[in-house]
This record gives structure tokens, sequence and C-alpha cells, in this order.
């Protein structure tokens, strides 16, 4: 069984001065922009980028050592070991680490910009996605359209309040609307926002919708244009091959299938191999867009899509 035991403070410190290069730090910027997410900047040769969402557990906690790339976990998960004195690097070394707001909704209502500023600043996270806010299809239009305001001047005052710090910033795209949606790429371009993220998880929670999430991200992608897109909650090779070429990485849970990490028999080591070999493939996926834009097919006329 996997172990949910939160890590401590002293356990994430021990086992990383057991396991990383020799106290060296993170290679910083230059690892950073070779994720492909850093804002403003040219793409790698190879941008593919598979992200696993881990838990504070102590399971995953070994899991991660040793593993090179990016790893994302919950704002909550974020408050936890931030509130024990740790920091992104203290807890996972020379790994990367995206921090994410798309919690479940009664966890949100907690959060507001004030708290996710001092969060980033106490727990010095590589990337943050901030202050996500559901916006749902069965929300009325100024419903939605207050809900999206209130994400926007949140979004504002996080970025404006931490453009001095090395933490990078993905918003998300909010929006049932072409016009709603249209408000989010006008402040993402006021911000200098060229990578941006969409949560897909809900085309999951009842029932499958992938056919659905595929069509709205290109639906997006068409009318965004970003440089780089970042999906959050959707890994299956068979959804993000058939992605555009804009989507560059996926964030989700698969991984702990794929890895084994729940089977009793498999060491740590078996788990991180099985793991390297999945991703891989998963990059692979991620990498080869350039040819895809040949079934491309917009949305209705409308231009609405799932809620998210």
């Amino acid at each position: 069984m996997e172990n949910v035991h939160e890590i401590t403070a002293k356990e994430a410190k021990s086992d990383k001065q057991n396991n990383t290069d020799g106290g060296e730090s993170r290679s910083g910027k230059e690892q950073m922009y070779q994720t492909g997410l850093v804002q403003g900047t040219e793409l790698p040769e190879r941008p593919g980028l598979e992200i696993p969402r881990v838990q504070a557990t102590q399971s995953h906690f070994e899991f991660s050592m040793l593993l090179e790339g990016v790893v994302m976990i919950s704002i909550e998960d974020a408050r936890r070991l931030a509130a024990k004195g740790e920091t992104a690097e203290s807890v996972f070394g020379n790994m990367l680490v995206a921090v994410t707001t798309t919690v479940h909704d009664e966890v949100l209502e907690e959060w507001y910009p004030q708290k996710e500023i001092q969060l980033i600043i106490d727990f010095k996270p590589d990337f943050h996605i901030p202050c996500d806010r559901p916006v749902y299809r069965t929300d009325s239009k100024k419903e939605r359209r207050e809900i999206i305001t209130r994400y926007l001047r949140d979004l504002k005052e996080i970025s404006r309040a931490i453009k001095n710090l090395s933490t990078e910033i993905i918003p998300l795209v909010k929006g049932v609307l072409p016009r709603e949606r249209k408000e989010c790429y006008r402040c993402f371009e006021g911000l200098d926002f060229d990578r941006i993220g969409y949560y897909c998880a809900q085309y999951f929670l009842y029932g499958n919708h992938g056919e659905d999430l595929i069509q709205d991200v290109r639906q997006i992608v068409g009318e965004a244009q970003p440089r780089a897109m970042l999906l959050i909650g959707v890994q299956a090779s068979s959804y993000l091959r058939r992605m555009p070429p804009e989507v560059t990485a996926a964030a989700g849970e698969r991984w702990r299938r794929k890895s084994g990490l729940r089977n009793d028999s498999l060491s740590m080591q078996q788990v991180q191999r099985n793991y390297r070999d999945w991703s891989r493939e998963i990059e692979k996926e991620l990498e080869g867009g350039q040819s895809r834009l040949e079934s491309f097919v917009t949305n209705t006329a409308e231009g609405s899509i799932h809620g998210n």
C-alpha cells in the first residue's frame, strides 16, 4: 500500500542529504528554460514535458528522489510544507516544482491573493498556477462574467506582486464562450504571458469526455495562439498525440498507476524505472505535434466549450 503519512521537515532534509549530488544547488535558469514554460522565451529544441502531480507523502517524496524535471503539488500541500519551514528546494532538491491551485472548490474558497503571494515568498516554487476560479457551463452568463472578472483581478495582483521573484506564473484559461475567454487573452497579453494552462480534470469527472477536450483545446489554441500550453489533469497518450503542437506539457496523476507505485512487490528503484520509461513515451507524444494540424477542426460556430 502507498504510504500516506505526510513528510516531516526532518525526514525531507535527511533524505535530501543522502540522495543529492553533494549538496550542489539546482542549475537554475537553464533548467527552467528547458521546460519550455518560461514566459517570453524561445522553446527548447525538444519541448515535450511530462509532469507528475505528487502529494506531500513519504512514498511520493521517495519516488521524486533522483528524478529529473518538474513535479507538481497542490497549493494545500505546499502550504503544509511551508508551515514546517520547508521550501520547494529543501524538499525536492534539484527537481523543479510547480504549485497549482487546481484543487477542490471548497478548498479554493480559503485562498485569496495575499495568501497566495505569501505562500510563493515562503515556499519559493519555480512555477505557480495561480488563483483558479471554477467556471461552469451551468453557471449563468452573469455568474461566469463575475467569476472571470474576479479571477483576472486576482491574477494581476499576484503577478505584479511577485514580478521581481524567480517564480514563473502560468495562467489558466477560463470561460465557456469565446468572448469570456477573450477577456483572459487580453489580460495575458497585458502581462506578457505567452504560456498558458488549461485544467482538464472536469472532462473525466462524470463519464469520459476526452473527445470534447481535444476539440476544446484546439479551439483555445486557435483563439489564444500561445507559444506553449500546459494541460493539467490529462496524460493519456491517446489524447495527447491528437493535441495541437502548442501543447508541450501535461501534468497529472497517471504516473501512479503506470509506475506501479502501489505494488508492494516492487522496489522504489523499479517504480522509478517504470515511471521513466512511461514518461519518455508521453514526452515523445508531446514533442511530435508539428504534423497534427491536418485534423484541426474548430468547435461549433458558437465556440462554447466545457466548463473549466
